[in-house]
């Protein structure tokens, strides 16, 4: 993850170098083409993904100078973090990350030295913490530089791109007593037997039993859904899908369980105002993270393929966190 800012500034200046071994030619050739810049820049944006099994870690930044020769006098640099380049970087790149949240992040110094003779400020430590963002998802992070010297407009600013992923869910499984099940696209309402198949087994605490979709009287393929009113808003942070298992193995059954799924979120149950897709494996726990945390009530399960494409689909238990 971390970047030596003094490597990154020599390859930098290894084309010019190479150009000729003739120092006579390089000492021609004016300062002023010199540049600062940031290194990182090169790439935009700057991907960093963490897992989280430390509160934080920390990315290097730095300045660099480009030229013929190293600088005559110091050169001073401010680093300065601008949230207002995210909706220009989105617009220009139609993507729509979130600004790094304020709090979950900390630039080592605001300012920095590349001195006289070097190339390259000291490296510096860009710290997140974790438990700041709220999801797995992106978040981006433009970080800018201002000195007195000539700048490359174009390596200016860095857009850090930061994701932090979870290695083991360390939320509670919501209380599902109070919950009620606002619809669903069908279920089986006898071939399971009288105590099976429906939907409301999908949330009966009872691993045995669960939800599937119609099979005996109709085959209604995919999409399949289920919704459910939490009956309090709450912050969502993922779904634990538990799938359905042979009866006689107890190995998870190879066909039915869902596959690609997409789920939505929403206050009051009309106006769902997230969505976001996910493929599953076929485990028999599939614990889900959305990439943005969202204060929700009622949420959305569609299921648009199953394990082994087969036309219907089922889950043994489903709970939210």
């Amino acid at each position: 993850m971390k970047m030596k800012i003094g490597t990154a500034c020599g390859m930098a200046l290894l084309m010019l170098a190479s150009c000729s071994r003739d120092s006579d030619l390089l000492r021609n050739i004016p300062d002023s083409i010199a540049v600062v810049y940031m290194p990182q820049a090169v790439n935009s944006p700057a991907t960093y993904s963490f897992n989280r099994t430390a509160a934080s870690d920390s990315i290097i930044y730095g300045a660099c100078y480009g030229g013929p020769h190293s600088p005559a006098s110091d050169i001073r640099v401010q680093f300065k973090v601008d949230a207002s380049l995210v909706d220009k970087f989105n617009a220009n790149n139609y993507t729509n990350y979130p600004v790094l949240p304020e709090g979950s992040y900390e630039l080592e110094q605001s300012g920095s030295v590349i001195p006289a003779g070097k190339y390259n400020t000291p490296p510096l430590k860009l710290r997140v913490r974790f438990d700041k963002l709220d999801g797995v998802g992106n978040y981006l992070l433009p970080v800018s530089i201002t000195t007195d010297a000539k700048v490359n407009d174009r390596l200016r600013t860095t857009y850090f791109l930061i994701n932090a992923k979870y290695t083991s869910n360390p939320f509670s499984l919501f209380d599902r007593a109070a919950w009620k099940i606002t619809g669903f696209s069908s279920e089986e309402p006898t071939g399971e037997g009288a105590t099976n198949g429906h939907a409301i087994h999908a949330l009966d605490g009872d691993g045995d039993t669960f939800w599937t979709t119609q099979w005996k009287a109709a085959k209604p393929g995919p999409p399949h859904t289920i919704t459910i009113d939490m009956q309090t808003a709450q912050k969502l942070h993922g779904l634990a899908l538990t799938g359905r298992t042979d009866k006689t193995t107890g190995e998870v059954k190879a066909t039915g369980n869902p596959k690609n799924i997409v789920v939505e979120t929403s206050l009051d149950g009309n106006v769902w105002d997230y969505t976001e897709t996910f493929t599953l494996d076929n485990n028999k726990l599939n614990t889900i993270f959305l990439a943005y945390a969202r204060q929700a009530r009622f949420f959305r399960l569609t299921i648009n393929t199953s394990q082994g494409d087969t036309y219907l689909t089922n889950i043994a238990e489903l709970n939210a966190f």
